[in-house]
């Protein structure tokens, strides 16, 4: 997800100074960093140190030229400049083609219908990615991992993910995708100056979270709104929401008999508390919130409690970021906490005609150093992402001085929180992203009042069922 967008209705910043120019990453980055081209030098040299240790030929592709279709991302911005370093050990060329990231899905999907493979690979989603693997647009990573022509498995360091969120991309037992960056969704991050002001406690529960955002939104003493979160009607908005369904006991589908689920008891019960929260206590705009708005309205200390990932630091302004304390995702009415995910990743495409100098890339592109590189600001102005990697990357000196123990909690919880088998969203089908764009509307309605969670819920249930019959057999049985 790129950095852009503005916002409304949150109020101003109050004693915050708001973001001082320095662009993506004000809450790690700063003047006392050195240049991006010392820094590019450095990292560069450390990731080939790192990729000489494996025990395969990157030279055996030498000659190559890769194009990768690549999203407006901090993880796009940090590796285009280490190429060259890439180049270096491999003598394979690789250019990116970068696009924002609707422009992107147009062109790949032009691109892989048409099999013309102008992407080599390409930035790969994880809610549309069964959808990739049913048409048959990506190649079985499972066969390049067991090949140790190209892969030293011991070096890949495949235990540094979490299990989640590499079976998030296996389908049938094929893995299309290396993750470079995951995000828990529905974690919570306030702001301590204004909670010390008025006197709130830390929520504890969903409804301890809803109460502290009313005390916040009806203050005089404090000029923020209570809270935000991703409410629009786009789809990938229905993701923090899910995180509140699913802990409240709710599914979206039958699986076996598939037919809707999201309009049952506790379906609606989380919407409603949802609704009430945004729409009662969260900015005049809050339909329109999607994942950049929803950064910076608390990142820029317009908003006192964002219901979010702790992904979005990186938007956040330097004074914003410190006084910010992130809680993983809260418990439901039975004290359940499932949490919903996204994913980035980098997958191969199926009519490339070097698929293996690919592979390489991708393992060059997501090892150690260079996830390292992405969680912690080297140079002015540098973005970062949340990570995938963890187990390694949390025992780093440099990873643990850019990030706040909260943070760090925050995102490992929730990721320890996303279930598997099955996803907390119906991500294992190729029919997902058609079933949440329905459920995202039905938020948006019950957010913005045009409707009732409970109507907006029973309106949405005909269509999502007619979607899910069509979910091949094979997806729903693995």
């Amino acid at each position: 997800m790129g950095i852009a967008g503005c916002l409304g209705g949150g109020g101003d910043s109050g004693n915050l100074n708001v973001d001082d120019g320095s662009g993506n990453n004000s809450s790690s980055g700063g003047s006392d960093l050195p240049s991006k081209s010392e820094a590019v030098g450095e990292w560069g040299t450390r990731i080939n140190e790192h990729a000489r240790e494996a025990g395969i030929d990157w030279g055996q592709f030498e000659g190559t030229s890769l194009t990768f279709g690549m999203n407006v991302h901090p993880f796009t911005e940090v590796t285009k400049p280490l190429l060259p370093y890439f180049k270096e050990l491999t003598g394979i060329d690789v250019t990116f083609n970068t696009y924002p990231e609707d422009q992107l899905w147009q062109k790949l999907t032009l691109d892989l219908n048409s099999k013309n493979g102008k992407y080599d690979g390409f930035f790969l989603g994880l809610w549309p990615s069964a959808r990739y693997h049913n048409a048959g647009w990506v190649r079985n990573l499972t066969r390049y991992i067991d090949d140790s022509s190209i892969t030293d498995k011991s070096w890949l360091h495949l235990e540094d993910y979490p299990e989640s969120a590499l079976k998030a991309f296996t389908y049938q037992g094929e893995q299309i995708a290396m993750p470079f960056g995951v995000e828990a969704y529905g974690c919570v991050a306030y702001d301590e100056p204004t909670f010390e002001k008025l006197g709130i406690g830390e929520p504890t529960t969903l409804t301890e979270l809803r109460d502290a955002a009313k005390t916040i939104h009806e203050s005089e003493e404090v000029n923020r709104s209570g809270i935000c979160s991703r409410a629009s009607s786009t789809t990938l908005s229905s993701a923090n929401w899910a995180t509140m369904f699913k802990s409240f006991g709710a599914n979206w589908i039958d699986r076996d008999n598939r037919k809707a689920m999201l309009n049952s008891e506790q379906g609606i019960a989380s919407l409603e508390l949802f609704a009430e929260m945004m729409g009662e206590y969260g900015p005049s705009d809050i339909g329109t919130f999607d994942w950049y708005k929803a950064n910076q309205a608390f990142g820029n200390g317009q908003v006192g409690i964002a219901y979010h990932t702790p992904s979005a630091v990186g938007t956040f302004t330097r004074q914003q970021y410190r006084r910010t304390k992130w809680l993983p995702p809260l418990p439901g009415p039975d004290g359940d906490v499932v949490a919903d995910t996204w994913e980035w990743a980098l997958g191969v495409s199926q009519y490339s005609e070097n698929p293996k100098a690919a592979w390489l890339f991708l393992q060059w592109a997501t090892s150690r150093p260079a996830i390292l590189l992405q969680n912690t600001a080297q140079w002015q102005d540098q973005p970062t992402y949340g990570p995938a990697r963890s187990n390694w990357l949390f025992e780093q000196k440099g990873f643990n001085e850019s990030n706040k123990e909260s943070w760090r909690t925050a995102h490992s919880e929730g990721m320890d929180a996303v279930p598997s088998s099955p996803p907390p969203v119906p991500l294992d089908t190729p029919q997902n992203m058609d079933i949440m764009s329905r459920a995202a509307i039905a938020m948006n309605a019950a957010v913005t009042g045009t409707k009732s969670a409970e109507r907006a819920l029973d309106d949405a249930a005909p269509d999502i069922t007619k979607i899910a019959e069509k979910i091949p057999d094979a997806y729903i049985s693995q």
